[in-house]
């Protein structure tokens, strides 16, 4: 019966998951391209007008923010993007049981020669693969982007002093500009750690709505729990970087353990922090989660999420179709 659970569900899904990968290969190409029509002397101009009382909003130093793989990499923050891979997620997610309960096709479904367990697994088998080709989506998008783009580099002449090797920048006088291709200047590999983060961020969602859809029977009830949770999650996040004295009310949020912009950051400046669970200061006190100490707490609740929903399923009442 797996095969026909597989075909039914890549029926269902097949559509939503198109708009979702237009969307994330639209917005990655597009914010890429962006990043090549502003040279690195201009975008720190615009970063040198902000109040400093903004930079608290940014969970990167603002000197590695000017840089192209900064800017690009910012990407996997904005807003749009993790509204696109959680619409695929939470959308499918919250179907599993109380969408075939609020359609009464749930009874037609378990009528067949397949188990609870075995409905409830596959569609959460296909709900992740649907993440993943959207992760790969996203890096191959945002790849495409540098790969075809130039980007335009200004500098200033200089004044070389000789024995001691010193050179003065000119700026009164008008810099001299080039255009490189903007792969020189961005290794995409760096982008594969922040988008292995927003894979689990993903997870993580994924069997949260499944997990309240197991124990619902409208679909309708269900997101809107759902959308509370995320948009209650963001604010909490919002919340704790707005200032300094709250910055534990990010840890209280799901989204306190999604940082891929920081995540790249560190990964640039020292590859081996990929392995470490927890961040730490200059002075080694420990100031948050690293790349691998936050994906295993979004693995790990995903997956208590997960068991919780097939339990809850496996057990309850089926109410009879309306």
């Amino acid at each position: 019966m797996s095969s026909p659970l597989n075909r039914k569900y890549w029926s269902e899904a097949w559509l939503l998951f198109v708009a979702c990968a237009i969307g994330v290969i639209s917005f990655c190409w597009f914010r890429t391209w962006v990043v090549g029509e502003l040279d690195t002397s201009q975008f720190r101009q615009i970063i040198d007008l902000l109040p400093k009382d903004w930079r608290k909003f940014a969970s990167v130093d603002f000197d590695w923010l000017v840089s192209y793989l900064g800017r690009t990499a910012l990407a996997l923050d904005e807003p749009m993007l993790i509204l696109f891979v959680s619409g695929w997620v939470l959308v499918r997610g919250s179907d599993v049981v109380s969408g075939e309960l609020g359609r009464g096709t749930m009874e037609m479904l378990l009528a067949q020669p397949v188990s609870r367990r075995q409905v409830f697994l596959n569609h959460a088998l296909w709900t992740t693969v649907g993440l993943t080709g959207l992760m790969l989506l996203c890096w191959l998008a945002m790849s495409a982007g540098i790969w075809t783009s130039s980007v335009e580099e200004s500098t200033y002449p200089v004044l070389r002093i000789p024995i001691v090797d010193y050179r003065i920048p000119l700026t009164f006088l008008p810099p001299q500009t080039e255009r490189v291709m903007m792969s020189d200047e961005v290794n995409t590999v760096m982008f594969v750690p922040g988008i292995v983060n927003l894979w689990f961020l993903g997870w993580f969602l994924a069997g949260f709505a499944a997990m309240l859809s197991a124990f619902d029977r409208f679909r309708w009830r269900t997101l809107g729990l759902v959308a509370v949770f995320y948009f209650s999650n963001a604010g909490l996040k919002i919340l704790g970087m707005s200032s300094e004295k709250l910055a534990w009310v990010k840890q209280l949020s799901v989204f306190g353990f999604y940082s891929p912009a920081s995540v790249i950051e560190r990964t640039q400046a020292n590859p081996a922090s990929l392995l470490h669970v927890f961040k730490y200061s200059d002075e080694g006190q420990i100031v948050g989660m690293a790349l691998l100490g936050s994906c295993l707490v979004l693995f790990v609740a995903g997956l208590t999420c997960y068991f919780i929903g097939l339990r809850r399923f496996e057990t309850r009442d089926l109410p009879a179709p309306m």
